[in-house]
């Protein structure tokens, strides 16, 4: 814009000097057009300025201090972000330039953004800015300023503007099956039957017939000692899975806390949602002291909601010991899922403790697995099952 400037004083001087060489009408006028621009461009921007408007254009909600605007993706995934900008002005807006915070799509990160566009007299543009982020959670992308020019560029008017959109970035929903790492001197553990628990098969005990969660007692005929029980050991064996997570968050930089809190959450889905599919009650428990981040799944309905909760839980949250946690969630479970990022001797020798006095399965399923391979083999060999995952990189 300087240089803009520099060039312009340079041709009216320049006009000035040929105005009083040559005094020919020609020369006035082309002075005189030079000398009234700065002052016709100057009133034309700021009308511009005044009668132009940009917002984000999916679903924005208007309220008296600016716009809003709701907007729900996968992590990971690259999606249009779509801008819109109205001019009611007489005059051509050209250029405008607008200054966001938005998604970087090589970074996948929130990074300042300038975009330049021109807008027809009473018209409109929309502009189309390519965005993915890696992380989980909601976030704000917003438009903060708007810069108008004149076609010369020697004018320069900027503009406070509030648009602002929520941009919800969803956890994947992956398959337990797919997340199973080989655990160290083993063979990998088939994810179904951690569900299963150890029920006795009554198969043999003349024609039962197991049916789904909401009965399993499926007796066909009248033997009513047999009956009785088969539904007192159902009572008390009911397949329920309780998924902890240790969501114990003291890593200092951002973008690793982050992905630390991301491997845990999409975990957790994965086993909450195999769960489902198996016809399993489960309860995920976060061990939150402040904020109720803890969903009974019971059907898919439950598990939606816990799929949406889990995509805007804060990637730092105060939470309560693991011991209580685990101490509390085992109750009444034939399942338990410990999934953490930070294995430690402290937690191998308490899990193996708990699990030695467990009636059910005690699953520990580590989420950064390759940082110890002589902990996690020895992890492998106590009283509880071990179960390496390794989490993809969503980019």
């Amino acid at each position: 814009m300087s240089r803009n400037r520099l060039i312009y004083i340079t041709l009216t001087v320049a006009l000035l000097i040929f105005s009083a060489a040559y005094q020919s009408r020609i020369s006035a006028v082309l002075l005189i057009a030079a000398l009234c621009y700065p002052l016709l461009a100057a009133v034309c921007v700021l009308i511009c300025s005044r009668t132009s408007s940009a917002d984000f254009v999916e679903n924005t909600i208007r309220n008296g201090s600016g716009s809003s605007t709701r907007i729900v993706r996968q992590k990971g995934e690259e999606f249009d972000l779509w801008i819109y900008v109205r001019s009611r002005s007489v005059f051509p807006c050209a250029p405008i330039e607008l200054q966001c915070n938005l998604p970087d799509r090589e970074t996948g990160l929130f990074s300042m953004k300038r975009i330049y566009a021109s807008v027809p007299p009473f018209g409109r543009c929309r502009i189309a800015v390519t965005v993915m982020h890696r992380y989980r959670g909601a976030y704000v992308a917003e438009i903060s300023r708007a810069v108008f020019y004149d076609p010369l560029r020697i004018i320069r008017i900027t503009r406070k503007i509030r648009s602002e959109a929520t941009l919800i970035f969803q956890p994947r929903k992956m398959d337990f099956g797919e997340l199973i790492a080989e655990a160290p001197g083993e063979e990998n553990t088939d994810p179904s039957l951690l569900l299963k628990g150890e029920r006795e098969d009554f198969s043999h005990v003349r024609e039962y017939v197991q049916g789904d969660v909401m009965q399993l007692v499926h007796w066909k005929l009248t033997a009513k000692l047999d009956e009785l029980m088969i539904k007192q050991y159902d009572q008390t064996a009911e397949r329920r899975t309780a998924v902890l997570c240790d969501y114990r968050n003291d890593i200092t930089d951002t973008g690793a806390a982050m992905k630390y809190a991301d491997a845990v959450i999409e975990a957790a889905i994965a086993v909450a949602l195999a769960s489902v599919k198996a016809g399993i009650n489960s309860i995920v428990d976060f061990g939150a002291i402040i904020g109720n981040y803890r969903c009974d799944i019971r059907d898919m309905a439950d598990f939606e909601r816990f799929y949406d909760m889990a995509a805007v839980i804060p990637t730092k949250v105060e939470t309560m010991e693991l011991r209580q946690l685990i101490t509390e969630g085992q109750q009444g479970a034939s399942v338990v899922f410990v999934i953490t990022g930070m294995l430690t001797e402290e937690l191998v020798a308490m899990l193996d403790i708990m699990a030695e006095g467990f009636r059910g399965l005690m699953v520990l399923a580590n989420v950064s697995p390759g940082q110890n391979a002589e902990l996690e083999t020895r992890a492998s060999r106590q009283h509880f099952e071990y179960v390496p995952i390794k989490m993809k990189d969503a980019n």
